[in-house]
């Protein structure tokens, strides 16, 4: 599930202004945001796939260091 994320969107959404908020989960780390703005939103995802970025070369170092 990695990478993978629930997002509800919230009855302030305004979808033909690009302004979104509600709540949005990473699958498999659980890590949730109730988020108001969309740059909320946006830095959340951003964080999120930076993270699973250094996990992969975490892992990848580890392997190689083997």
């Amino acid at each position: 599930m990695r990478n993978a994320f629930v997002l509800q969107l919230g009855c302030a959404t305004k979808t033909t202004q690009q302004c979104f908020s509600g709540r949005i989960e990473e699958v498999d780390t659980g890590r949730e945001l109730r988020f108001r703005t969309t740059q909320e939103l946006l830095d959340f995802l951003a964080q999120c796939f930076a993270d699973a970025n250094d996990s992969d070369l975490r892992l990848q170092q580890t392997k190689e260091g083997s």
